[in-house]
């Protein structure tokens, strides 16, 4: 089915003028084609229902104040599409939920798990000076609630959470330092954190969310998707490659 999908795609290219493909590489646009075709060929066999169809276009509307025919008209001559070619993109995502549970839900999970450290999230308070004294004499008055964190977060931190008043999150951990992952992981909820050293910074901390990801269904669409958007990248790829060869085969490209 693979190699069925990317030789249809191959030949519909190979049908463009010359000139075509050198304008289409000249402005960068050869790629994001090539990722639409492959997934418009990947979909090609998927019909959705028409109500389905009335449903997102309506939807669509609403979102941009077209509402009635003739300012959905004056839309569509300016995108310069018709009315079934917006049809048609509207209807591509639900086509690739329904393609990714099918093809690649049996992988989701497994794929979940790799990616699990980065689907968690977290939420903390953050401070981090360079002088260490100063560092526990404001861990101690936060600690002895004579002083507020954000207070102080915003007048004395030197790390980029000043601006946020020491609140970061929620995100992931995966871009944190690992001392400080290593510490949050494993932080109890709420309980404020002895100062502790990351290179040359003195950081108070104190996690005030953990948010854990879980595999249910929502996240198996996800996991499914993101795999199928995978799988595109590397059909593209190959296509590249392809169109690439035959290019450096006929002379086209220095």
């Amino acid at each position: 089915m693979v190699d069925d999908l990317t030789e249809n795609v191959q030949k519909s290219v190979k049908k463009f003028p010359a000139e075509v493909l050198t304008l289409l590489r000249s402005k960068n646009l050869l790629r994001s084609l090539l990722q639409r075709m492959v997934i418009d060929q990947a979909c090609a066999a998927l019909q959705l229902p028409e109500t389905t169809l009335n449903e997102v276009i309506a939807n669509f509307c609403k979102k941009h104040g077209l509402s009635d025919n003739e300012r959905l008209e004056q839309y569509l001559a300016h995108q310069g599409l018709t009315k079934s070619d917006l049809m048609h993109q509207l209807g591509i995502p639900l086509k690739v939920q329904h393609y990714s549970l099918e093809h690649f839900s049996a992988k989701a999970e497994a794929h979940f798990l790799k990616r699990k450290e980065e689907l968690d999230q977290f939420t903390y308070s953050l401070l981090r000076i360079e002088d260490s004294d100063l560092a526990h004499e404001l861990y101690l008055q936060i600690e002895a609630g004579e002083a507020d964190f954000t207070a102080l977060a915003t007048e004395h931190s030197q790390g980029r959470e000043k601006s946020s008043h020491g609140l970061v999150g929620p995100a992931s951990l995966s871009r944190a330092h690992p001392l400080l992952r290593q510490r949050l992981r494993t932080a109890t909820q709420g309980v404020l954190m002895e100062p502790f050293k990351i290179e040359q910074w003195w950081v108070v901390t104190r996690l005030e969310e953990r948010q854990l990801a879980t595999f249910d269904t929502n996240m198996q669409k996800r996991m499914a998707i993101e795999l199928f958007d995978a799988w595109v990248e590397q059909q593209t790829n190959e296509l590249i490659s392809a169109l690439r060869g035959d290019q450096l085969a006929n002379g086209a490209v220095e």
